[in-house]
């Protein structure tokens, strides 16, 4: 599973402006719901009761809240950058300015776990966190989240696993 299957350039959020946590999940959770056609009461809803049960925020600054909804066609992500971090208690301590919410259709636990183990791999790299805050426009957000394209080249003249003689 890769992050472009389920969010969609259109799903990116340069920049929230949200004063806690709570307003966080209710911005995306509205943005999921004209996304794929949902009531946003109930995926906010379904957000702080995952929200209560676990910890979201993965620290170094992201969080990933998430949860299943009834109705729910297929997955879905949004990213969103945060105008002022907020607190998603993170073990670290650090508040998060990079958000990506997970909803995952009713019952498919397994679909929701890959999802999650997806973003969190992307989210844990720092050159990606780095560039995803410093990004100037929607495009390119979407681009570093879903590839590798902005990475430098690994390797080089003298890589040996490249280069044999």
């Amino acid at each position: 599973m890769e992050i472009s299957d389920f969010v969609t350039v259109d799903r990116v959020i340069p920049r929230l402006a949200a004063s806690n946590k709570r307003h966080v999940l209710r911005e995306l959770a509205h943005g999921a719901a004209r996304s794929a056609s949902l009531d946003p009461d109930k995926v906010y809803a379904a957000l702080l009761e995952r929200e209560d049960s676990t910890t979201i925020g993965l620290g170094r600054g992201t969080a990933v809240p998430h949860a299943m909804i009834e109705g729910l066609a297929s997955t879905l992500g949004i990213f969103a950058r945060l105008r002022s971090p907020v607190d998603f208690g993170a073990v670290d301590g650090l508040p998060a300015d990079l958000v990506v919410m997970i909803l995952s259709p009713m019952g498919e636990e397994r679909t929701l776990l890959r999802a999650l183990s997806c973003v969190a791999r992307r989210l844990r790299t720092p050159d990606l966190t780095a560039r995803l805050r410093t990004a100037t426009d929607v495009d390119a957000l979407y681009a570093i989240l879903t590839s590798d394209s902005w990475a430098e080249p690994v390797g080089g003249i003298g890589d040996g696993a490249r280069h044999q003689v």
